[in-house]
């Protein structure tokens, strides 16, 4: 299994929580477990992942992921056409690649199985991957649009070469029926060669902390996440403002790591949204949270309310059902997969229906029993196991 997303800035990201959570539900076998990571440390230990199984870390020469030089660039083909060369010689059975731009190997004789999580660059293209036409026309300043054309350059390059790697794979497991049809759809990947199996909770084992939720005196509503364009961050916002200003006396608390502070949230649109709400020192931004943290908060909270566009799983919404918190969210792509009767899903874009159902669940709170019942039908025992039957062929 390649460990290395863990090491370069994905472990906190959902990429890492799935990591993680498969490594702390593989259950004890004889099979023995080559974890495949760069050498800058044993990302189980620094990380603290408990696990049953026995395992032999195989390290590889790090590499720079980051666009921060030049030389970034020259490190495209070290990515691109790694051989896993420390790997070949132990002759596995199976190879399990999480991040698909992290590559598979290319010898014969190993099955490669590689997650599909989503395809939002294509699916998205114009925010992702736009056209040098397009990022001119809609880029402010010479300056930017110049940065914004170079940059959409390097990664459709860059993309075009990784996503080669799902190509390549004997077995592509998608984590849901919407993830398993754009792969099939935009990529062109035979039925038969997909998989999906559903993820599940992740916060479940941890110990409630309270101590943020308590903070807050007087109902709230809640979202943690990223701030990318496809988490519609301003849509949110704009349901929250037009919310308040019908009389909805109700906070919004913002988590996850590009929440440390208003100033630094690198999604402008969204900045300038909150730091021009009306309601903005009710907007709270509590950056990152353990585990615990976010029961207490999904707990407590009055609703989560998720605007995205496009989700390959939608894990935050599962959770949020799972510790009977009402959810508020965009019917689109997987969201209907992994949401009970009880959830509100309201048209993709329409944040005058989220204001809306923000008010009535403040007012008339529904019922989120049929929402835990739901949670309970996804396990990520099933998911490992799932997983690791797609390893035997």
């Amino acid at each position: 299994m390649d460990l290395r997303a863990l090491q370069i800035g994905h472990q906190n990201r959902g990429i890492g929580m799935h990591i993680r959570s498969v490594l702390e539900n593989l259950p004890e076998s004889d099979d023995r477990y080559l974890f495949y990571c760069f050498d800058k440390n044993n990302p189980i230990e620094k990380l603290g992942i408990e696990t049953k199984v026995s395992y032999k870390i195989v390290q590889t020469p790090t590499i720079d992921t980051s666009i921060s030089s030049f030389d970034s660039l020259l490190n495209i083909p070290k990515l691109v056409f790694h051989r896993f060369g420390p790997l070949r010689d132990l002759k596995p059975d199976a190879f399990v690649q999480f991040d698909f731009m992290l590559g598979l190997p290319r010898w014969r004789g190993v099955r490669k199985v590689i997650i599909g999580y989503d395809l939002i660059p294509f699916i998205m293209r114009n925010d992702y991957l736009p056209s040098m036409r397009y990022a001119w026309n809609h880029t402010p300043g010479k300056k930017q649009k110049i940065k914004t054309i170079v940059r959409s350059l390097y990664y459709q390059f860059r993309h075009r070469l990784h996503y080669r790697a799902y190509k390549r794979a004997d077995r592509i497991v998608c984590i849901s029926q919407a993830s398993a049809e754009s792969f099939h759809k935009l990529l062109g990947v035979k039925k038969s060669r997909l998989a999906v199996s559903y993820l599940a909770a992740v916060a479940n084992n941890a110990d409630i902390e309270e101590g943020i939720a308590k903070s807050i005196k007087k109902p709230y509503l809640f979202y943690i996440g990223g701030t990318d364009k496809r988490k519609s961050l301003t849509d949110l916002v704009a349901s929250y403002n037009i919310a308040r200003g019908r009389g909805t006396d109700v906070a919004l608390v913002l988590a996850g790591n590009e929440f440390k502070n208003v100033d630094n949230i690198p999604d402008v649109a969204g900045r300038n949204a909150i730091l021009a709400s009306p309601y903005a020192s009710d907007i709270r931004t509590v950056g990152f949270i353990t585990d615990g943290q976010k029961r207490g908060l999904y707990k407590n909270a009055s609703a989560f309310v998720f605007c995205s566009k496009f989700e390959g799983f939608g894990l935050p919404v599962l959770e949020a059902q799972s510790e009977g918190c009402p959810v508020i969210a965009y019917n689109n792509s997987s969201m209907p997969e992994v949401s009970s009767d009880s959830v509100l899903l309201v048209r993709s874009g329409d944040y005058l229906e989220v204001a809306k159902g923000i008010k009535n669940f403040i007012y008339n709170p529904p019922n989120t029993g049929p929402g835990v019942d739901f949670s309970k039908r996804f396990s990520w025992t099933k998911h490992v196991n799932e997983l690791l039957e797609e390893l035997t062929g």
